[in-house]
């Protein structure tokens, strides 16, 4: 299992397809992981959410989410391998 005290992030970003492409290398790779995502404008600010105090107008609706993938501990040495390969 993956929990908070032995998983490591790999990615934050608002990237949807790098995301993705995250998961689907983890998954081909049999890398367990887990992930978040984390809509910005809904986060709370004072009294209400952020797009309720500035609105949502002009905001590319790809910069609105944020997400993460995490990994275990024990398999940040596959991954970094991983890494290595691809570059």
């Amino acid at each position: 299992m993956i929990h908070l005290f032995n998983s490591e992030s790999i990615y934050i970003g608002t990237d949807v397809k790098r995301f993705n492409w995250i998961r689907e290398l983890l998954e081909a790779n049999q890398i367990r992981y887990k992930y978040k995502v984390k809509n910005r404008m809904g986060q709370w600010v004072y009294h209400g959410t952020l797009r309720g105090h500035t609105g949502s107008v002009g905001l590319p609706t790809e910069k609105m989410y944020e997400y993460e993938v995490l990994i275990h501990k024990k398999d940040k040495k596959a991954w970094n391998y991983l890494q290595g390969q691809l570059r």
